[in-house]
């Protein structure tokens, strides 16, 4: 199954990693500058996707970040977040659903590729649960535990 926005590959290439919703705007400023349709705003979303949406743009500098392949269950990316929320898009250049974005220098394997990792090194389960929601916060030790352990192999 091929899914139908998944921007991993584009977000690898060009160090960042992003979240989808475009249209509430620029998350700092609070306003919908740059917005290019009136779909949806902020305050339309349901209080879940709004708290994702904060929640990413205030992510700190140093955050470890995971970013899953969706067109194959269980491979992800780590990278380390290096640049602050910035609300950007460059249509047709960047896509629209990228301009949400956090700069992150990817983990990269011998020959210099982003490194692939696979969830169940990380005793991270991808049936269900927060494995499918736009954002979340790892704070379960066991997990962080393995993503330090895997990193360093």
């Amino acid at each position: 199954m091929r899914w139908l926005y998944n921007y991993y590959d584009y977000c690898l290439r060009n160090g960042f990693i992003r979240i989808g919703w475009p249209d509430v705007g620029d998350l700092i400023k609070g306003n919908r500058s740059g917005a290019l349709s009136n779909f949806y705003s902020l305050e339309s979303v349901k209080t879940h996707i709004k708290n994702y949406l904060l929640d990413f743009s205030h992510t700190p500098l140093k955050s470890i970040v995971l970013m899953p392949n969706k067109d194959i269950p269980g491979n992800l990316y780590i990278g380390e977040v290096e640049s602050s929320y910035e609300y950007y898009h460059d249509v047709p250049k960047a896509p629209y659903e990228c301009a949400h974005r956090l700069g992150v220098k990817w983990d990269k394997d011998i020959n210099g590729n982003p490194k692939l990792y696979h969830a169940s090194d990380l005793n991270i389960g991808i049936i269900g649960g927060w494995w499918l929601r736009a954002f979340h916060k790892i704070t379960n030790q066991n997990i962080i535990d393995a993503i330090d352990r895997t990193r360093r192999l």
